[in-house]
Parts: structure tokens; C-alpha cells; sequence
């Protein structure tokens, strides 16, 4: 079975000599600073008027920028980590939030899925303003696995 990308150049960087680390580390951050991800604009909303400037242009967030507030506010628990962050945007709203998390042994999921939710719309209100139609319930949580102590740190 073929390895894929990652576990590749993971397998080639450790087959490195110790050595040349700081050369094939250099190498490996420069291609990972040229990747691009898609990105979609989500516009922002709120509370009177549609968020628009003198132009009469909307606001919008670029998905990545709430893929990346998402992650962090993911990772500063040891209860939970981020597996898999995806966004659904129709249009340019954010209409749906998959998380793919990993839960510490011990906690209750249940629970933890509902607090992850709501802190999840906090966090996306305070990014993108209050959609009336995106909702906790707009925010699926799948948990990928489950380990003995900090996920995060595993």
C-alpha cells in the first residue's frame, strides 16, 4: 500500500542523517510555507445593517481565518484536541462546522460535545457576527479517538 504524502516525507526525513537536519529542516518549512489551502469568504454579519464599508462593499473573513481561531480554541483544553477541522459555506455564509476531535479517557463525551459546541458558536459570532441561521446545532462532532491523558500532547 502506497504511503501518503506526509507519512512519506516523514519516513525521508528521519532516513536523514543527523547532520544535515538543519538543511532538510529549511527545505521542509519552505514547502510548507508555499502551500495554500482553498479559502472561501464568509460574510460578516450584524445585528442592523448587512457590515459594509463607505463603498458599500460587505465584510467578509477569509474560512481559513476561522479554520485557525477554530484549531486554537480547540487545543487549549486537555480534555479534547482538534483531528480535523471542515467548514461547509454556501454561498458566502457559513451554513455547517464538522469537527473530527480526539477525547481524553475518562471525560464525559456527551458533556464535552456540548460545551465544545457552544464555545464553537461563541467563538464563530465573534469572528463573522451572529448568523440567526447558524446554530450550536450547525456544529457535528465526531470523536476520532480517545487516549489516556492530554490529547494534545499524544
Amino acid at each position: 500500500m502506497a504511503l501518503d504524502p506526509l507519512d512519506r516525507a516523514t519516513h525521508a526525513a528521519r532516513d536523514e542523517p543527523v547532520d544535515r537536519w538543519p538543511e532538510v529542516s529549511a527545505a521542509i518549512m519552505a514547502g510548507v510555507r508555499s502551500l495554500r489551502t482553498p479559502s472561501d469568504p464568509i460574510r460578516v454579519h450584524t445585528d442592523g445593517p448587512p457590515a459594509r464599508d463607505d463603498d458599500g462593499s460587505h465584510t467578509y473573513v477569509s474560512s481559513r481565518v476561522v479554520v485557525d481561531a477554530l484549531r486554537r480554541l480547540l487545543q487549549r483544553d486537555p480534555t479534547h484536541a482538534p483531528a480535523g477541522i471542515g467548514l461547509r459555506v454556501d454561498g458566502d455564509r457559513l451554513a455547517a462546522i464538522e469537527l473530527d476531535l480526539v477525547g481524553a479517557y475518562g471525560v464525559d463525551l456527551v458533556g464535552l460535545a456540548s460545551r465544545v459546541r457552544g464555545d464553537v458558536l461563541v467563538e464563530v459570532t465573534r469572528l463573522v457576527g451572529a448568523d440567526p441561521r447558524f446554530t450550536a446545532a450547525d456544529v457535528a462532532i465526531e470523536f476520532v479517538d480517545v487516549v489516556e491523558g492530554d490529547p494534545n500532547l499524544v
